[in-house]
């Protein structure tokens, strides 16, 4: 491995949101309290869904909240794994925030797009208005005037080739917020052959309007493309450039692959930004799913060069000079939000629903109490969990106490069909790995491992759980209180990933229970040593 690709897993600044943050999309706010962005990315079938990052910088992001965090505001219950919530896409129209965003294999409304709204980026987001449209990746463009644009992207009716796509673009009625009007074809393609033209973002720049996009599938052939029209209904011209930012050139040993969906943004120096998605990979299994990174970006020629001067994301992509605000009135309920909305237990998720369901949150405590239910290969196990951010790195949470006939502990999860897990139950500690996509019949089977348990283990009891990863490689390790440590030999994790389990999400960690009745409480889920 070259200095380079060691500095981009461990010691760069990009990923500027490690772990699982893919498809981001930014906008940028002025106001009395000076400028800042803000980030939203997918979360597929976890909840709460579509966390709200803010910077001043671009770089240093702080969670404020989610746009679906209440129990009825969106129904992701019948959902597959990397099914749910796609691609949203986040606007400010000069009074209020914007957010579009496709719901896949959902509920009540199936397949759909929706757009809300929030005057506070932190919330409370409004419930969805359904559009009546076909495809994927909704996004908005604000003109000058407020006039607003809907586009998106959905594959081609009659296609010249397979998984040829087409974007669309029809006005937005700004005060019912759907789509209007005729609609207008405006791109299929950069390449000919190219699948997936998806990602679609328009916006203003020096006279034009640009078309930004993604192609080549979210894989190892994903790129940025990048056109320009005099209006947004076109005729749009390619840039000769295209694809203006892409790995696949770099081969499949790229430490960073899988470069793609990107956003633009310009900072108040009249710098220019790209927010982007990619993959560290470790032994080609991208473990922590698709990130998101920063990259520069200039004009030359009236089109938009990304990464000037390397052609490659950058370990640092520097920065701009930020001006310091001379009050703080524009978002006035941001700061008390982001600190209620996530307390010590940082971004906490769950599958298909709130964990706000099954789990006990509290501000004043580290402590969390979580109900017993359904193991990680149910459709709505109870797990809570965070989104892993290392590749060699150690992932923990303590056993505080745990009701009489339950299995409760520490868990890595990809899927239903791939994840593992280190509990306590039943007088013994247990290590369970489950590879549902594994090539032969045995290998699809539950693997239980035991580890020897302490003397004094009868039922449950408290301690440390964790697991220490390496790679594609963790050791799990139980602590018990009064106890001497217990650890495994390797433990392979490299099912934990799309490489061998398909999919668009990454592993996260969390503190799991499993059992008909009863409840487990724990502390301390965190990542590091």
């Amino acid at each position: 491995m070259t200095d380079q690709q060691t500095a981009l897993l461990w010691d760069s600044v990009n990923p500027v949101l490690p772990g699982f943050y893919p498809d981001p999309s930014v906008c940028r706010v002025d106001g009395e309290d000076g400028t800042w962005f803000f980030l939203v990315n997918s979360t597929f079938e976890y909840l709460p869904g579509l966390p709200i990052h803010r910077s001043r910088d671009l770089i240093n992001w702080e969670l404020i909240g989610h746009v679906l965090d209440r129990t009825g505001q969106i129904d992701v219950s019948l959902v597959g794994d990397s099914g749910g919530l796609f691609a949203p896409t986040i606007r400010h129209d000069g009074t209020r925030f914007l957010l579009v965003c496709t719901l896949v294999g959902g509920g009540e409304h199936g397949s759909g797009n929706f757009v809300v709204t929030a005057t506070d980026p932190a919330g409370p987001w409004s419930d969805p208005i359904w559009w009546d449209m076909d495809g994927i990746d909704p996004s908005i463009m604000v003109e000058p005037d407020g006039t607003l644009w809907a586009h998106g992207t959905r594959l081609a009716p009659e296609p010249e080739w397979e998984q040829q796509t087409e974007v669309w673009v029809r006005r937005l009625n700004s005060q019912t917020l759907k789509p209007e009007g005729e609609e207008t074809i405006i791109w299929s393609g950069a390449l000919r052959g190219a699948i997936w033209s998806e990602g679609p973002h328009l916006f203003h720049h020096e006279g034009y309007i640009y078309l930004l996009a993604a192609e080549g599938g979210t894989g190892f052939y994903h790129a940025i493309i990048v056109a320009r029209a005099a209006s947004p209904l076109g005729p749009f011209t390619g840039n000769p450039a295209n694809p203006v930012l892409t790995h696949r050139n770099l081969g499949r040993g790229a430490a960073v692959s899988n470069v793609g969906h990107a956003d633009l943004v310009e900072a108040p120096d009249g710098t220019w930004w790209a927010v982007c998605l990619a993959t560290r990979a470790w032994d080609h299994c991208d473990l922590l799913g698709r990130e998101t990174f920063l990259v520069p970006v200039s004009w030359e020629d009236g089109w938009p060069v990304f990464a000037p001067g390397e052609g490659q994301l950058p370990l640092n992509p520097g920065g701009f000079i930020v001006q310091q605000p001379s009050s703080s009135a524009t978002f006035v309920n941001s700061e008390q939000t982001a600190t209620s909305s996530t307390g010590r237990h940082g971004d906490v998720i769950a599958v298909r629903r709130h964990p706000s369901q099954f789990c006990t949150l509290t501000d004043d405590s580290d402590e969390f109490r979580i109900e017993s239910g359904e193991g990680l290969s149910g459709s709505t196990p109870a797990f809570v969990a965070k989104r892993l951010a290392g590749l060699t790195t150690r992932v923990q949470v303590r056993l505080v106490d745990a009701s009489s006939g339950v299995r409760a502990g520490l868990g890595l999860r990809y899927s239903a069909t791939a994840f593992v897990t280190l509990t306590v139950g039943d007088g013994a500690v247990q290590i369970e790995s489950f590879n549902g996509h594994a090539p032969t019949t045995s290998a699809r089977t539950t693997l239980r491992t035991p580890l020897a348990a302490p003397d004094f283990l009868a039922g449950t009891a408290s301690g440390v759980l964790a697991f220490e990863l390496h790679g594609t490689s963790a050791v799990a390790v139980w602590e018990p209180d009064g106890g001497v440590a217990v650890r495994s030999g390797a433990v392979d994790i490299s099912h934990l990933c799309a490489k061998h389990d398909g999919g668009f999400v990454g592993v996260t960690y969390g503190a799991l229970t499993a059992g008909d009745h009863g409840f487990a409480i724990f502390s301390d889920l965190r990542e590091g040593q």
